[in-house]
């Protein structure tokens, strides 16, 4: 079966599954799993992602996150590439160390958080690592049990909806004996989890197109991005390659592409340039963003003044 796309837009909830390549083992050692959840502690807040759960199972990762303006993309691409190169380097081993491809489920927020939260963080029992999940140091569930917030995860916000830490204890008590629940991955079209209304109105809108149609025009929205960016829209389309040209140039797609909701093709094309080219530009912009703070909010300031 052919692989369906992704599916992104702003503040999404998403039951991420990622897999150790030919089901591998991707954590080794108790240093293993800290230099994973360290770097997804340090990309989360760049990538604008809020971590509701997590679980590092040996062979495999559970994340229940939350997107905020950036694709999940952003944070996926960045942790796995540097997560593998860590783990590449310390146990000398090449190629590849997960799934080429990880599951991202698009999951209803209000009728499943609470038993995605649960599910999660019973994985080690249910694998039979731990008879209590209390003893499992590699899940977001001892956070909870304390309440405070570390670098990889604020369980605050999800505590408010439980109702309390013992509220909490209490809900996940009452799970210890549930099995595999196959409800959580037999999702409608590979992709959702949630209501049938839920899931209709989303593949509604996956029918109408990625992004609703902007209102002005391509032509015009490139002259207010031109301008905005003390440019001209006949440099942005030049042959020019300097420092200065290009990096307006790659600033102007991403406005275009991330912001403003116009496709790559119809973006490389209106700047004369091949449309694998553009998209490699903004994979390495969005790393840079990620990996720099002051620059993602010089792009905020720019957002605001850019009006597309």
């Amino acid at each position: 079966m052919a692989r369906r796309p992704r599916v992104f837009a702003p503040h999404v909830l998403y039951h991420v599954i990622v897999r150790g390549n030919h089901r591998q083992v991707t954590f080794r050692t108790s240093a293993d799993y800290q230099a994973y959840l360290e770097r997804l502690g340090r990309y989360s807040s760049p990538c604008q992602v809020r971590l509701w759960a997590y679980c590092l199972m040996p062979n495999h990762v559970h994340l229940l996150v939350e997107t905020g303006n950036h694709p999940l993309s952003m944070l996926m691409q960045r942790l796995q590439q540097s997560y593998t190169q860590y783990f590449n380097r310390t146990h000398r081993k090449v190629g590849h160390l997960f799934q080429g491809r990880y599951k991202a489920i698009v999951c209803e927020k209000d009728p499943y958080l609470l038993t995605l939260i649960r599910y999660i963080h019973l994985n080690p029992v249910r694998a039979k690592l731990v008879k209590q999940p209390d003893a499992y140091l590699y899940s977001g569930h001892t956070t909870y049990l304390t309440g405070r917030a570390t670098a990889i995860l604020d369980p605050v916000p999800g505590l408010a909806v439980f109702g309390g830490v013992a509220a909490y204890r209490q809900f996940v008590r009452e799970g210890m004996g549930e099995g595999h629940q196959a409800d959580y991955y037999a999702v409608a079209d590979q992709r959702f989890l949630g209501t049938v209304r839920f899931i209709d109105e989303w593949q509604a809108r996956l029918t109408d197109g990625p992004a609703p149609r902007p209102r002005q025009s391509l032509a015009h929205a490139l002259q207010v991005v031109a301008a905005g960016l003390g440019g001209d829209v006949v440099q942005l389309r030049s042959a020019d390659r300097s420092w200065a040209v290009s990096r307006q140039r790659t600033l102007a797609a991403y406005l275009l592409i991330r912001r403003g909701g116009y496709r790559l093709r119809e973006v490389a094309a209106t700047l004369h340039r091949d449309p694998a080219t553009v998209s490699t530009l903004l994979t390495r912009f969005a790393a840079r963003l990620a990996e720099e703070p002051s620059t993602q909010r010089d792009i905020e300031r720019l957002v605001n003044r850019v009006k597309i």
